[in-house]
């Protein structure tokens, strides 16, 4: 049995309420447009990339990986309530090209495009962007997401495609804003960028006025995220988002988000320093029972990075959930400094499978040359908790960081023997990537820590060498620590007798045959 057969399996069982997974591409692309009065007014692109770009490896076949966009799904959702037509195009996982994105852009027709972005996927929104621009040139063309977050002015200096470039956690409100005042005033795209006094107005974007760039101020943020429709899963392809090998326990399954921005101020991440906003426990419950009952939801993957940090927001909705006593099981991210085993314990009983820590580093140097004030750098609190997660019989996932301003190859191999004395059921050994308009990348543009080994954006992804610290000889060298931390973690006897020991039903099979499969490939 090969991997491919093993996920067309699981993809062949993997059903939406009582709707097979029978639908063509073209039915999924489709249930993404709700217009208004036959107009779409906006259409919001995630651009195309597949398996292989985003996670690294080539030919590794189908192993998963999707999930919903939620930012996308959540700016439908608002601009829908508001009156407004809208589609959605997840391009990844409906597997179209730009040629195809082209093509429905041309069918549909919407007046406004929006491209949500990461760093390495700029260059498909950027060669769609263009193809709009000189085919179609009365489209408006606006640009948000991650990367846009942090390096907003440099987009709008440098890409002419894009009209205006939307910043900030909050795109609700500024979608809202284009939208509402480019359909009242039957704007052509022209007059639009050219309504320089409307646009000074419009808070939280970026645009150019007579070649110059201005930046205008942030709006405030939303206030109360509860105020915020459930994100509109009902226009994506749900029957297809299934997450990577050893990620899961049930499908069907769906992520969630419960809370906004991040109180801590790692260096390396794009959303540092952005405060933390959460919805109320009873709003996520109200998103958690309308998956189940809409979706047939067994499993919800929590995306925040710091779910646990308030505990008393913790506590409650977890008595909250246990309450409701759904057929569910669920994991999260959380920092070691945000649990207890009081509170580990309440996660399990409210059926959390699975936390994501984000140990990052044990060596205390290391910890303060990113900034991070996750209290993670107590190398024996990270071995209590760990212990105690397993304990109340949680599993344990933690991600370590390789090439962190300051290190060294010793240094590293003291992160991965401490990786292997913490033992979690799965580890993570990623690459240290300075995405443009971090903070970790303007001291290393200034000159600190090291140099960039490529500004390809294309190549901005945790398994490729972006940048070289000044311990390391070579970008060779620093891949080969990424190899090594694997080998010496996975390929241990003792690590792989207790994987095998582990194993319960025929689910646990092709969930480990995947993600043997896929990892194996990360040794070589």
């Amino acid at each position: 049995m090969n991997i491919s057969s093993v996920i067309n399996k699981v993809n062949n069982s993997f059903k939406l309420g009582n709707i097979k997974n029978q639908l063509t591409t073209e039915d999924f692309i489709n249930r993404g447009f709700a217009p208004i009065n036959d107009k779409i007014d906006i259409l919001f692109i995630n651009p195309p990339s597949s398996i292989s770009e985003r996670y690294g490896k080539e030919d590794m076949g189908e192993v998963g990986g999707d999930l919903i966009p939620l930012g996308m799904a959540s700016l439908a959702a608002y601009i829908r309530e508001k009156g407004f037509g809208v589609g959605v195009l997840d391009c990844p996982t409906l597997k179209i090209d730009n040629k195809k994105v082209y093509e429905i852009i041309v069918k549909k027709d919407p007046a406004i495009i929006g491209f949500s972005t990461t760093t390495y996927s700029l260059s498909r929104a950027i060669e769609l962007a263009k193809e709009v621009r000189e085919k179609l040139p009365n489209k408006l063309t606006v640009i948000g997401g991650s990367h846009a977050n942090v390096a907003g002015i440099e987009t709008a200096g440098d890409y002419d495609v894009f009209d205006i470039v939307a910043y900030g956690l909050d795109g609700e409100y500024i979608a809202h804003d284009i939208v509402k005042k480019f359909k009242e005033k039957q704007y052509s795209r022209k007059e639009f960028i050219s309504d320089y006094k409307m646009l000074e107005n419009k808070k939280r974007i970026i645009y150019k006025k007579n070649n110059k760039i201005f930046k205008n101020q942030p709006r405030e943020n939303i206030s109360n995220l509860d105020d915020l429709p459930l994100p509109a899963r009902d226009l994506f392809p749900m029957e297809r988002y299934i997450p990577l090998p050893n990620q899961y326990k049930k499908l069907p399954l769906t992520n969630m988000v419960v809370i906004r921005g991040c109180p801590y101020f790692c260096s390396f991440c794009d959303q540092a320093g952005t405060g933390a906003r959460r919805r109320s426990p009873q709003k996520v419950i109200e998103e958690i029972k309308d998956c189940v009952e809409k979706y047939g939801i067994k499993e919800i993957s929590f995306w925040d990075d710091t779910m646990s940090y308030h505990k008393k927001w913790m506590r409650e909705f977890l008595e909250l959930l246990i309450k409701e006593n759904l057929d569910l099981v669920w994991s999260c991210y959380a920092a070691v400094n945000t649990v207890d085993k009081e509170i580990l314990q309440l996660m399990y009983k409210a059926g959390c499978w699975n936390i994501f820590y984000g140990y990052e580093t044990a060596i205390e140097e290391l910890a303060e040359n990113i900034q991070t004030n996750r209290k993670n750098k107590n190398f024996e609190r990270m071995k209590k908790v760990a212990k105690w997660t397993k304990e109340v019989g949680i599993e344990v996932r933690g991600s370590f960081l390789i090439g962190l301003p300051g290190e060294t190859p010793e240094l590293a191999k003291q992160t991965i023997q401490n990786a292997i004395e913490l033992d979690p059921d799965y580890a993570q050994f990623t690459l240290v990537c300075p995405y443009p308009g971090t903070k970790l990348a303007k001291e290393i543009e200034a000159g600190k820590w090291g140099k960039f080994i490529t500004k390809d954006l294309e190549e901005y992804q945790c398994w490729n060498v972006t940048w070289l610290p000044e311990g390391y000889k070579n970008p060779k060298e620093l891949k080969d620590m990424e190899r090594y931390a694997f080998r010496k973690f996975y390929l241990r006897p003792s690590y792989i007798l207790k994987r095998i020991l582990k194993i319960r039903t025929f689910e646990d099979i092709k969930r480990y045959f995947k993600g043997g499969t896929a990892l194996i490939k990360s040794f070589l």
